[in-house]
C-alpha cells in the first residue's frame, strides 16, 4: 500500500459498501465486543490475526486506488491477554510491532509476583481481575518499563476457531503428551493441531517437567507457527470471523493502521525469572522477579530481537 492508509480505507468503505463485506462491521465488532469469561487462553498471535483479518477485508479495495506517498509507520507495543472463567488473565504477552516490519513477543508468566498499582503486591494474573484492562496495562508498564500503546483481550473459543480456519497449526513434541485434565492425547514428533486439540495443547501444565514454564514454551512455538499460517490466508473469511468473534481491543487502536507493519516471522522470549517458590500472604506460591532486570531485558529484546526460530520441539 502506498497511499495514506486511513484515507484509502475511508474511500474503500464508500466505494465498496454495496459490493463487499462492510469493513466497518468488522472494526465495530473488534472495538465493541466485550470478552467472554471462558476457560484459559494463550494467544499473542491474535494481535497478528487482528491485523491480518483487517487486511483481508480492506486491501483488495485499496489496491484499486491510485498511489500516493504513505504515512510513516510507527513502532507499537501491544499487550495481549486471555481470561479464565473468573476474570483472571491466564496468559499475558507484550508484543512489539516494529516500523521496519519486525515482530517480537515477550511472555509474562501469570504467576510472577508484581506490584499492582492501587492494590499492593499480587500475582500478575490478578491485575485484570482487580483493575480491568487499565489495571493490567498499568501493572505491565510498571513491571517492564515499556509503554503499552494498545491492548487486545481474546476469547478462548476464537483460538479453536482460528486454528481451524488457517488449516491447523504445525507443532513438534519431544515426548507423547497424555493429560487427563485437558484430554490431550498426542504422540511425540510433528503434528498439526486445530480446534479443541489445539486448546488442550496450549492449556496443559500437569505432567510437564517445568509446569507452567513448559506451557509458555508451547505457547511460543504455537504462536510462531500460527503467525506463519495466518499470513498465508489473509483473504479467508473464516479468519475474519474468528477475529470478529473473539478479539476485543482498546477503542484507540485501529488494527488497519498496523496492517502493513508485519513482514516476517515472530521472535519470542520470556522475561528473566527469580525464585520459583515465593510465598505470598493470600495467593499461595508465586515466582519472583527483579523489576530492574526485567526492564533491561525488555529494552534489549525490543531494540534487537533475535531472528525468529521455528525449529525444535517442546515438552
Amino acid at each position: 500500500m502506498t497511499r495514506d492508509t486511513e484515507s484509502l480505507i475511508r474511500e474503500a468503505f464508500e466505494a465498496e459498501a454495496e459490493r463487499a463485506v462492510d469493513p466497518r462491521l468488522v472494526l465495530s465488532g473488534l472495538e465493541r465486543r466485550k470478552p467472554r469469561r471462558r476457560g484459559g487462553l494463550i494467544v499473542l498471535a491474535a494481535a497478528a490475526v487482528v491485523i491480518a483479518a483487517a487486511v483481508a477485508v480492506v486491501v483488495p479495495q485499496v489496491l484499486r486506488t491510485p498511489a500516493l506517498p504513505p504515512a510513516a509507520p510507527a513502532d507499537q507495543n501491544v499487550l495481549v491477554a486471555g481470561l479464565d472463567d473468573n476474570g483472571y488473565t491466564d496468559s499475558i504477552v507484550l508484543a512489539h510491532l516494529g516500523k521496519d516490519g519486525s515482530a517480537s513477543a515477550i511472555a509474562l508468566p501469570r504467576d510472577i509476583l508484581v506490584d499492582i498499582p492501587g492494590h499492593g503486591q499480587g500475582k500478575l494474573n490478578s491485575a485484570y481481575h482487580l483493575g480491568g484492562a487499565d489495571g493490567l496495562v498499568a501493572t505491565v508498564r510498571a513491571l517492564t518499563g515499556a509503554t503499552v500503546d494498545h491492548y487486545a483481550i481474546v476469547d478462548m473459543p476464537g483460538v479453536a476457531q482460528l486454528s481451524t480456519a488457517v488449516g491447523g497449526v504445525p507443532v513438534c513434541l519431544r515426548a507423547p503428551a497424555h493429560d487427563t485434565f485437558t484430554g490431550l492425547w498426542l504422540p511425540a514428533g510433528n503434528q498439526t493441531l486445530s480446534g479443541t486439540e489445539a486448546l488442550a495443547f496450549l492449556r496443559q501444565r500437569h505432567g510437564l517437567p517445568n509446569g507452567d514454564l513448559d506451557r509458555i514454551a508451547r505457547l511460543q512455538l504455537f504462536l510462531r507457527s500460527l503467525v506463519k499460517q495466518t499470513l498465508g490466508k489473509l483473504s479467508d473469511a473464516g479468519v475474519v470471523a474468528a477475529v470478529r468473534d473473539s478479539v476485543h481491543t482498546d477503542p484507540g487502536w485501529n488494527p488497519l493502521t498496523a496492517a502493513g507493519m508485519l513482514r516476517g516471522g515472530l521472535s519470542t522470549a520470556t522475561i528473566p525469572l527469580g525464585d520459583r517458590d515465593v510465598r505470598t500472604p493470600d495467593s499461595g506460591s508465586a515466582i519472583g522477579v527483579v523489576p530492574e532486570q526485567v526492564q533491561q531485558f525488555v529494552r534489549d529484546f525490543i531494540a534487537a530481537p533475535p531472528p525468529s526460530d521455528d525449529a525444535g520441539c517442546v515438552n
